[in-house]
């Protein structure tokens, strides 16, 4: 017989069983997840598998496989975006770093240096978010003209850092804010000035967020085409700008579209290559708390 104390024992919760049916109520879900993820990677596909066919195979049919594998058509993109590429990577690389270096610094003093109108300035700064892009183009333009940097990789690079510096900051800032006072109380009774603080504490703890802050602004850099259009020559000519005009084929020629997809894949594919390697920072910079995707 068992004794009373056992008898009085909890019994722990049973957990709840599932219906029978619950299988087919999440079915309509998964039947939409599946859909959008088609229709995202459609596009991707279609690109990709066009880009190895053959003028008359295209114009046969888009969306079968191709019988063979048409490498010339990356040859053919790759002779005329090779120098096209190497311009958009130093313009963005520059900018970006720009972008994130100087934000970097901007937003460690709005968050933990005090100084008077502190608070007044970081409201101008976030004030440049309302002002939309394409009504500050024409003084831009103007401006780049007035210090004679049209033609040339500055004429992009100098707008690139100025435009990327509201939104890093803001972002960057929040972050900063989010870090342990005592770590810099202590840096500075050992006498750490500021500089000292933000190279040794704050940068290292900040690693995600700042991968996050750059690549946020890399991908509109690198697909920028109103801007490298106004200002740039054609021995700078942008990636974007140099599949404006790539027909595939010498001019005067009917345009072959499957190495013009040839030529979209490898413009794309220094941006899949940079998120492959940090997509794992760039989720930790999300998810950190200072982002909100």
């Amino acid at each position: 017989m068992s004794s009373p104390s056992q008898a009085q024992q909890p019994t722990a919760p049973s957990k709840p069983r599932k219906t029978k049916h619950g299988g087919w109520l999440e079915l309509p879900k998964h039947l939409t997840l599946g859909l959008l993820v088609l229709l995202t990677l459609f596009p991707i596909y279609y690109i990709i598998v066009n880009s190895f066919k053959t003028v008359t195979e295209l114009a046969t049919s888009n969306l079968n496989l191709p019988s063979h594998l048409e490498w010339n058509n990356y040859g053919l993109a790759w002779t005329a975006l090779q120098l096209p590429l190497l311009n958009t990577s130093l313009i963005v690389g520059a900018g970006v770093l720009g972008i994130v270096a100087l934000a970097a610094l901007s937003a460690y003093a709005f968050a933990r240096i005090e100084f008077p109108g502190r608070n007044a300035l970081f409201v101008l700064v976030f004030a440049l978010l309302l002002v939309p892009g394409f009504l500050t183009l024409i003084p831009l333009f103007l401006q780049i003209k007035k210090m004679n940097l049209s033609g040339g990789h500055l004429s992009l690079i100098l707008p690139y850092i100025a435009g990327g510096q509201a939104f890093s900051i803001f972002v960057l800032k929040s972050f900063f804010e989010t870090l342990p006072k005592e770590l810099f109380e202590a840096a500075k009774v050992d006498g750490a000035n500021d500089f000292q603080m933000f190279s040794r504490i704050a940068l290292p703890l900040s690693v995600p967020i700042l991968v996050t802050v750059a690549l946020i602004n890399l991908v509109p850099l690198w697909n920028d085409l109103l801007l490298p259009r106004l200002v740039l020559n054609e021995q700078s000519k942008t990636v974007t700008l140099a599949l404006l005009s790539f027909t595939g084929v010498p001019m005067g020629q009917i345009g072959n579209d499957a190495a013009i997809n040839a030529g979209y894949v490898l413009a794309s594919l220094p941006l899949v290559i940079v998120m492959g390697f940090l997509m794992r920072y760039y989720i930790e910079g999300l998810t950190s708390g200072s982002v909100k995707a």
